[in-house]
Parts: C-alpha cells; sequence; structure tokens
C-alpha cells in the first residue's frame, strides 16, 4: 500500500474522493493507497454513502479535519470493507494513545470523554474497496447536536506530525495483514 501524506497545500473533502481511483487520478498513484491530507469536511447530499445519513438528512460537516482516503483493490466486499475500516480506527485509537490520549471505539468512531472525534465510512465500487475516515482537527463548524473534540483540544498540535505517523501506521498494519494471510497454508 502506498502512502501519500499531503503537506503542501489543503484539500477539503466533500465525498467524490470516495470514488474509485481517486488517488490515480488526483496523484498517479496506481493500486492500493492511502492519501492523507487537511482540509474541511462538507459531504454533499449527492454524495453520502451511508443510507441511514442520508435517510435522517444528517449534515457531515467540519471546519478542519485531517483526512484519510484508503483504496484496496485485493478484494472486493462489503464485509471486508467494513472489517478494514474498524481495523483502521483501532489502529488510530492506538496511535492516540501513543500520545496519551484514551479513546473509545464505538463501531467506526472514536470518542474522547464522550465527544466525537473521528467519522468514517467504507464501501465497495466494482474495482475497489474505498474508505473516509476523518478526524476533526479542532471542534468547529460541527453540525448543531454532534457534541465533538479535536487533535488540538487533545494536545496534539504538530498536526503533520499525526498525519504523517498515523499515516505510517495504518500502512505498516495493512502490509503485516496481507503478508500474514500469506504465510499459511489451507486446513485440511
Amino acid at each position: 500500500m502506498e502512502l501519500l501524506v499531503v503537506k503542501d497545500r489543503r484539500i477539503d473533502y466533500d465525498g467524490s474522493a470516495i470514488q474509485s481511483h481517486w488517488a490515480y487520478r488526483n496523484f498517479g498513484i496506481l493500486g492500493n493507497s492511502l492519501v492523507v491530507f487537511r482540509g474541511k469536511c462538507d459531504v454533499k447530499v449527492e454524495e453520502m454513502i451511508d443510507i441511514e445519513d442520508l435517510r435522517q438528512s444528517k449534515e457531515i460537516k467540519s471546519d478542519d479535519m485531517v483526512h484519510y482516503i484508503i483504496e484496496v483493490f485485493d478484494l472486493v466486499n462489503t464485509l471486508f470493507a467494513s472489517t478494514l475500516q474498524k481495523l483502521f480506527i483501532a489502529k488510530l485509537c492506538e496511535v492516540l494513545a501513543e500520545y496519551g490520549v484514551r479513546t473509545v471505539r464505538k463501531g467506526d468512531d472514536i470518542y474522547v470523554n464522550g465527544k466525537k472525534l473521528s467519522i468514517s465510512i467504507a464501501t465497495v465500487s466494482p474495482v475497489s474497496v474505498k474508505m473516509h475516515i476523518g478526524m476533526n482537527v479542532e471542534a468547529k463548524g460541527i453540525p448543531e447536536g454532534v457534541e465533538a473534540i479535536g487533535l488540538r483540544e487533545l494536545g496534539i498540535t504538530d498536526v503533520e506530525g499525526f498525519m504523517e505517523k498515523s499515516g505510517k501506521a495504518l500502512v505498516e498494519e495493512f502490509e503485516k495483514v496481507k503478508k500474514d494471510s500469506l504465510k499459511v497454508r489451507w486446513a485440511q
């Protein structure tokens, strides 16, 4: 899995990056990829993947987030997508623990002190698994009624360093899973 951490500019997330081959079209990364960037989040209704959010007319937005766009071509399956999503969320909780942040994972979301730190979605295209994870840098521009928290409020002020560290951790976790899947024989 190739990692790209975009530090030279901000990229706003509107939901369209969940389309297949986004990393290839925008950055020339062909194959399994993780692109980490920082920017606003404002998911347009036509880009919403979670049908429950769509049915409830939920807003998905934040003024400043770290975004992770993941694409995996090995197995195109919604169960695999959801499983990988939860593995990556658990890994991000481990990274946050290294910063002294105590987290609670509820499904595919990360909470700190009862406040929501992250959003995420996993789905499939005809050719790949696609995933978006967004983590608030600051809890500003959040939809009304959502109790949120951001990395800065947790004492993580080197956001670029966090982007690099967490991106590497997710890629290493994926590569370990892939390697472990190749070194076992069939049961008889």
